[in-house]
């Protein structure tokens, strides 16, 4: 019963671990659209002066 519950947990922190990568790859991903975003309207602000 114990290496089942071992093998389960060696499950669980794989599915986190995999998780945890996803959640810092949106985040980045969200965070350079931020700054795509932010120097697409300086051009545009620049443009317009």
């Amino acid at each position: 019963m114990k290496q089942k519950e071992k093998h389960l947990n060696a499950k669980q922190k794989a599915y986190e671990k995999k998780e945890e990568q996803k959640g810092r790859r949106v985040v980045n991903m969200i965070f350079g659209g931020l700054v795509a975003l932010a120097i697409i309207y300086a051009v545009w602000v620049l443009a317009l002066m």
